[in-house]
């Protein structure tokens, strides 16, 4: 379907039709997942279908223009979107998407949809190579190129996505100066618009890098050219580093939070630096014998890196345990390993031609990340059911105590943290500290319930009063319901909230103080003419306060109002407000 000088009508119109239906799909899952709110989430989709479309439509097209036969082309791709989409929904189900907020479940789908992305760009080209192969190239020759071509193509979707939306949302300010905010409407309120044009503007751009495919492969030189000049100073700090660490001593790296990130890091770029610089058909002595020396000596070192980012890391988890990222910085520690190795190998056992192994190794790396990809969505390496059991093993075990169980955490694992946490619910020693049992209860919390209004016979029923004889104004009681947070609070606990009627401004009008004992927080209400509003706050409990200690201080008229020492501004009758610091006496 392909012609020479570019695509074929009905292959422009098969490729725009998948990036069009991409987008309506990504908008169709946002909205069955509520994952819109505003007008800003719809930059959201910008990003998921920016690394949704571009992988997709390139494989289109390459099935499209393949010259296999047609049966096996059509299996194929369904096959792979078949995979892609139970691929998607086995994560969904995994990880109970519907447990989760909704900027959770932004984030979950952003993380999904860069997997996805990375799956794609990794499968490629060897799609690429099996149904579209080329007599002239090595597989390896075909493997570098496609791969160079498929990252530029993405990176030159996103910049174009940016500055076609920089475009409208400049037009739609313009009008919206003069009272017109039609365009506002079409470009950013109406999602269906965003996702669509967005789908279509990212498959045509794909079809317009493979159209100038000379184009391409001339920025692909230039930024060829940019990395074998970062490649000495980079070789020359990776060597710097090695020489100066015996003299400061592994201790100081132990003490560093983002060791093995670091490591880790400045192994992968100087790996990639030397998989760009010495690719297929590049020459190797483009360097003079010093430099090229001295990138040789720092791929010997490479492994040393990789080494001591897996001790940073065992430390680590010695200490502390595991956690999502610690497993993901595992993995990513493995593919540094391996990849070291593997040009180290190459370098010492192939002197004539030292990145020989290139040609496997570099395959074969890129075929590993691909497998710990997938396996990322499966309960063979499912990071949260790792982390969560890890971190329930520890506390029963007297490793961590009940301050270092990471509820939050627990919160974030979908299935296998609501496990978790209905047993702490049981665990009385857990339960025990108030402040522990309120976080727990409300993370048990189904939304639903967290986001109902609580009624103000609910509050009545559960807050004591005092003075017992006189009754808060019901307008109190409808303000003290907005603030869900507080008042879910009182209701969990009758013991956990006491509102107290004093005057805090000596103008002979009583306000009402509600005290928290779990939060450790007071809240002032005040009487303005629009109704009772909250005044202020506090946070600043005395040690083990507890509600029979404030009831037995109001009993002896210990809770008393202090004048502040430090005093406001006034300039020509207007006040000044002034926040003093923790150290100036208030």
């Amino acid at each position: 379907m392909k012609k020479e000088n570019g695509y074929s009508t009905a292959s422009r119109a098969v490729v725009l039709l998948v990036g069009m239906v991409l987008g309506i799909l990504c908008y169709l899952l946002a909205r069955h997942n509520q994952l819109t709110a505003n007008t800003d989430n719809n930059f959201w989709s910008l990003a998921v279908i920016v690394m949704a479309v571009p992988a997709t439509v390139m494989a289109t097209t390459t099935f499209t223009s393949s010259r296999k036969p047609m049966l096996l082309r059509v299996a194929t791709l369904v096959v792979l979107w078949g995979f892609l989409a139970l691929f998607g929904i086995a994560a969904g189900h995994q990880d109970a998407l519907s447990s989760l907020e909704r900027w959770d479940r932004q984030e979950w789908f952003l993380t999904l949809g860069a997997q996805l992305m990375l799956i794609g760009l990794l499968i490629l080209p060897w799609l690429q190579w099996r149904f579209e192969p080329s007599e002239e190239q090595t597989f390896y020759t075909a493997f570098y190129r496609r791969n160079g071509f498929n990252a530029l193509t993405l990176l030159v979707v996103m910049i174009a996505n940016g500055l076609f939306w920089l475009i409208l949302l400049l037009w739609a300010k313009l009008f919206e100066m003069v009272d017109i905010r039609l365009f506002t409407k079409i470009f950013f309120d109406s999602g269906w618009f965003f996702s669509v044009v967005t789908g279509a503007i990212s498959s045509l751009v794909v079809m317009l890098t493979q159209q100038q495919a000379k184009r391409m492969a001339a920025i692909q030189n230039l930024l060829t050219l940019l990395a074998s000049w970062l490649l000495p100073l980079v070789s020359l700090l990776t060597l710097s580093f090695i020489v100066v660490l015996p003299f400061v001593g592994l201790e100081t790296l132990s003490h560093q939070l983002s060791a093995a990130g670091l490591l880790n890091c400045l192994a992968l770029i100087s790996l990639f630096l030397v998989a760009v610089v010495f690719g297929p058909e590049r020459n190797v002595q483009r360097y003079p014998k010093g430099l090229r020396y001295l990138i040789y000596a720092s791929i010997l070192v490479l492994p040393l890196y990789a080494f001591l980012a897996s001790w940073a890391l065992w430390l680590r988890v010695h200490q502390y345990g595991w956690t999502p990222e610690r497993l993901y910085a595992v993995l990513v520690t493995c593919t540094t390993v391996i990849w070291t190795m593997g040009y180290c190998v190459s370098l010492l056992f192939n002197r004539r031609d030292p990145l020989r192994l290139q040609d496997k190794v570099v395959p074969g790396v890129f075929l590993l990340m691909l497998i710990f990809l997938i396996l990322l969505r499966t309960p063979l390496l499912d990071v949260w059911k790792i982390s969560v059991n890890d971190q329930m093993a520890r506390y029963q075990s007297g490793a961590i105590t009940a301050e270092q169980v990471s509820l939050y955490m627990f919160s974030q694992a979908g299935n296998r943290g609501h496990q978790a946490l209905q047993t702490l619910q049981q665990d009385e020693k857990f339960m025990s500290a108030p402040q522990r049992r309120q976080e727990l209860t409300m993370l048990m919390t189904p939304r639903g319930k967290t986001d109902s209004s609580v009624t103000q016979t609910q509050l009545k029923n559960n807050v004591d009063v005092v003075p017992a004889d006189v009754h808060p104004d019901e307008q109190l009681w409808v303000a003290i319901g907005k603030e869900q947070y507080e008042s879910m609070a009182c209701l969990r606990s009758k013991d956990d909230c006491l509102l107290v009627s004093q005057d805090l401004n000596r103008d002979g009008q009583p306000e009402w103080v509600l005290y928290q004992f779990t939060a450790g927080m007071a809240t002032i209400y005040r009487n303005t003419a629009q109704g009772w509003a909250l005044a202020g706050q506090s946070r600043q409990f005395p040690k083990a306060f507890t509600k029979s200690e404030l009831l037995k201080a109001l009993a002896q008229n210990k809770v008393l109002t202090v004048k502040k020492e430090w005093d406001d501004l006034s300039i020509f009758g207007e006040r000044m407000k002034i926040d003093y610091y923790d150290a100036a006496e208030r």
